[in-house]
């Protein structure tokens, strides 16, 4: 009896050395997943990467277009002083149109330079965010191959307590075995 007893003894201190293992495994595999500091770090560089992007296409844009404004001040000017337009109310168009061309101009260039600064701003959170990514990333992994060298572990450890309890549990009686489970489902292990 005394025997038996003991082994059940053993037994327990298996199963609770079992369920321990078992929920710091769980909490081990819950902790590899990305942290939400991790994805909102993902997510600043991403949205900084998207607004400088925006900001760089708008920047493009504009100087397209003062370009075009530019080619056709060009064109109307020399139209102008070319001395091959004659008519008083067509150098009259002509002299409108070159000075609307330069008042839009004007209006592109003021948001050229609106643009440039936010290109530049853009630039710097990004360069911020990705740093910081990148600092976040670096530690993250760090801490992932820690934690998935403390799974491996776990998982080994398990498999031998499994075995010891397989046997442990071979060597005790049916009726004595019945009992102790029942026990320990009502006791919650």
């Amino acid at each position: 009896l005394m025997t038996q007893i003991r082994q059940l003894y053993q037994l327990q201190k298996l199963d609770t050395e079992i369920d321990e293992k078992k929920k710091r495994l769980g909490e081990v595999l819950k902790a590899q997943n990305e942290p939400q500091a991790l994805l909102a770090k993902r997510q600043r560089a991403e949205t900084a990467a998207v607004e400088l992007q925006k900001w760089q296409a708008q920047h493009s844009d504009l100087n397209l277009e003062i370009g075009s404004l530019n080619s056709k001040a060009k064109a109307s000017e020399d139209r102008l002083y070319s001395g091959k337009v004659t008519n008083p109310k067509e150098l009259a168009e002509l002299q409108q149109e070159i000075e609307a061309l330069g008042r839009r101009k004007a209006v592109l260039e003021d948001a050229l330079v609106e643009a440039l600064v936010m290109v530049e701003e853009a630039q710097t959170e990004k360069t911020a965010a990705d740093s910081e990514l990148e600092t976040a990333v670096a530690q993250w992994e760090n801490q992932s191959a820690h934690l998935k060298t403390e799974q491996n572990e776990l998982a080994l450890n398990l498999h031998k307590l499994m075995q010891s309890r397989k046997t442990k549990a071979a060597t005790i009686d049916a009726a004595s075995m019945k009992e102790y489970n029942t026990l320990r489902q009502q006791r919650h292990g």
